[in-house]
């Protein structure tokens, strides 16, 4: 039996081996003057009715992204060394040397077919199904070196499969199209054919897999970039990152069967009932400067069904807040935060994470890792060709202002003072803050890369300016900042650092 979970993690392989070949390959393109491959957003079709994006490159400009990555740091590095006995298995993304998933920066994912949720499940497609995955990467490489390499790299793990593959090679647009054999993708035979196709996009390079119908019609541009009716007005006001899928019929019967602990409980079994006439989802992730906002819609088959299921997330979250009363700091911050509401036949639900969601996130999953200083992810390893920093007097000043609000939470946005008294643009600062109360008395402090959220720079030579930053690990009851710095990183790489 053919499992879709295998085509979608054989996918995964590829496109990541094309990334590795990409981050290796920055040349401009050749053939600049051409049409461009269509974005990843434009995937999607009235006809699409499970749909996947994410603007990773948009979120990951983002204060609380940087934050959450810095926070991850040691997190991660601890869990990968405990698993990397376990890790074998996923060796097979690293056919092509270079790999880098940074260099990833949209992903769109669309599945095609009235029945392709139950072909999910039963691990089998219809022939009416079809599926098509497209990612956008950094940089614009020499696209036929791309092709070339990639196919090395095929040839490589498998012998012989690079001849079959260039014979089918064609032309869509600016596209270079090829066939991919079933073998590749899976154990058994797809009831379709299904095509790679590489070419240069207006922001990086665009790579798509799919169904050779699904490809072909992005390539041209015969599909419209919007999903169906309200779902798409909905979603294109959204975050970054979002998902919509419908609900079949089967997923639902099973809560309205009951059982002795929701038939004992009036308000789940309400819920339980309303859930029964959910008819899709849809799930959105907006990344802001200090927080995570989350929005949530269930489209119900009428008002009734969305009212009831305010209702009853209304009184079920009461019960959460009168349980919290006698140890409120229990109580993770976007709890407090979530809003319902029903807007005609739709159930909308929103909250937002902030800096102290993930403090306590982290602080469950790795007890003491989230007490380390973070692994500063935004500090570049240093090149032998990069010149050594420079022993002269400090050239820029930097004064902390104010926070941006009174909310006392870990993380913490607000403004400093940079004057820059060199000609060149500084890129990066290293600085210390030192946090304090009212009285002056010291109550911690946190040491980091400081770089532009909105730019390349963080501000032009000879310039003062209040940019905005985040301060991390903030204590409560913190009023005074003090700022101690260490590093200047200019626009040219040229460094500069206090004397020891």
């Amino acid at each position: 039996m053919y499992s879709p979970k295998r085509v979608l993690g054989k996918t995964s392989v590829i496109l990541l081996s094309l990334a590795g070949v990409c981050f290796t390959h920055p040349n401009a393109n050749a053939a600049g003057t051409e049409e461009n491959v269509p974005a990843p957003s434009q995937v999607f079709t009235p006809r699409t009715v499970l749909a996947v994006y994410a603007d990773l490159q948009g979120a990951g400009q983002s204060g609380i992204w940087k934050a959450v990555a810095e926070k991850a740091g040691p997190l991660a590095q601890q869990f990968q060394s405990l698993q990397r006995d376990r890790m074998a298995s996923l060796k097979t993304a690293t056919v092509v040397p270079g790999i880098n998933e940074t260099n990833v920066a949209e992903i769109a994912v669309a599945f095609e077919g009235e029945k392709v949720l139950n072909n999910i499940q039963s691990g089998q497609f219809d022939p009416d199904s079809g599926f098509i995955v497209v990612v956008r990467l950094v940089g614009t490489p020499d696209v036929e070196n791309l092709i070339q390499q990639v196919l090395a790299a095929i040839d490589k793990e498998k012998p012989g499969l690079r001849d079959q593959i260039e014979k089918s090679r064609r032309r869509v647009g600016s596209a270079a199209v090829f066939d991919i054999p079933a073998g590749v993708l899976g154990e058994h035979n797809l009831p379709f054919t299904s095509s790679l196709a590489i070419g240069p996009g207006k922001d990086g390079t665009i790579i798509g897999l799919g169904r050779s119908d699904s490809v072909a019609a992005f390539l041209s541009g015969r599909t419209e970039g919007r999903l169906r009716g309200q779902v798409n007005e909905a979603l294109s006001r959204r975050g970054q990152i979002w998902l919509y899928l419908p609900v079949p019929r089967d997923a639902t019967k099973s809560l309205t069967g009951g059982g002795a602990a929701l038939n004992a409980n009036p308000m789940l079994a309400g819920l339980a009932q309303s859930m029964d006439k959910v008819r899709d989802v849809s799930l959105s992730l907006k990344f802001g400067a200090s927080q995570v906002d989350l929005a949530l819609d269930l489209g119900c088959a009428d008002g009734a069904a969305a009212t009831q299921l305010a209702q009853g997330i209304q009184g079920f979250l009461g019960m959460i807040q009168m349980g919290a009363q006698n140890n409120a700091a229990s109580m993770p911050p976007f709890v407090g935060k979530i809003r319902v509401r029903a807007e005609g036949a739709v159930f909308r639900f929103g909250t937002a994470f902030t800096m102290r969601d993930f403090d306590l996130a982290f602080q469950n999953v790795g007890r003491g890792v989230g007490a380390a200083p973070p692994r500063a992810l935004s500090q570049r390893p240093k090149s032998e060709a990069a010149p050594p920093p420079v022993a002269e007097p400090a050239p820029v000043e930097v004064e902390f202002v104010q926070f941006s609000s009174g909310a006392e939470e870990s993380l913490r946005s607000g403004k400093m003072r940079v004057q820059n008294r060199s000609s060149k643009p500084v890129k990066e600062l290293r600085l210390t803050f030192i946090y304090s109360d009212q009285s002056g008395r010291r109550l911690g402090q946190w040491t980091r890369n400081h770089s532009g959220l909105t730019s390349d720079n963080l501000i032009d030579g000879e310039k003062t300016e209040v940019v905005d930053c985040l301060a991390f690990n903030v204590p409560a009851f913190t009023k005074k900042v003090t700022v101690t710095l260490h590093e200047v990183t200019f626009a040219d790489g040229a460094k500069w650092s206090p004397r020891p």
